[in-house]
């Protein structure tokens, strides 16, 4: 795997006024090493079928989900060759048992940093019917290689940030090996969601 850094936009049109944003990281993103993954990549075909999870928790009893943003890259560069294929990306709300809640499935491209001539990491807003939450609940995104999804480097394992294995229903550590060592990296991925 090789991770490579990438810039981080400002624009943040996942907030509204109504809606009460969570964010899996603290501080300030342009002051913390953000590195951009996309699973395939990293895991190959079986990446298909494993997300990317982030743990929330619920603000207030019944609190509901309503919108999902990333931080993420399709490549495009602004050339004509880079113009991104079409692709399936998907999204799961999981409870704290990891009992499916909500599942989604679009192209990538009506989100993509291509629509938004975006060269760089870029705010994909995916838009969901209100879902109620209570108490720890997980966001899973499938990028299936269609997106790199912006995620912190850390020194230690991220305590909301892990792997989601479709198979068995398994959630691992967010701990992805460097291309050609025989070490891991802990990350922890930038997701903000919103809801009332």
């Amino acid at each position: 795997m090789v991770l490579s850094l990438t810039g981080i936009s400002a624009a943040a049109d996942a907030k509204s006024p109504e809606n009460q944003l969570l964010n899996s990281y603290d501080g300030n993103l342009t002051q913390k090493r953000i590195v951009s993954i996309d699973l395939l990549s990293v895991m190959g075909l079986p990446a298909y079928f494993i997300a990317e999870a982030v743990k929330f928790k619920a603000p207030k009893p019944d609190w509901k989900l309503n919108t999902v943003q990333i931080l993420g890259w399709d490549g495009y560069n602004g050339s004509m060759q880079s113009i991104p294929s079409e692709r399936i990306i998907a999204l799961e709300v999981r409870d704290k048992d990891l009992n499916l809640l909500y599942r989604f499935s679009d192209s990538q491209l009506p989100y993509s940093n291509f629509v938004r001539n975006a060269t760089e990491t870029y705010p994909f807003t995916m838009r969901l019917p209100s879902i109620p939450v209570s108490d720890e609940f997980y966001v899973c995104f499938y990028d299936r290689g269609a997106i790199a999804i912006a995620a912190e480097v850390l020194n230690k394992t991220s305590q909301n940030s892990f792997i989601y294995i479709e198979e068995g229903n398994a959630l691992l550590p967010s701990n992805l090996p460097l291309f050609g060592q025989n070490e891991s990296v802990p990350l922890n991925w930038i997701m903000t969601i919103g809801g009332n």
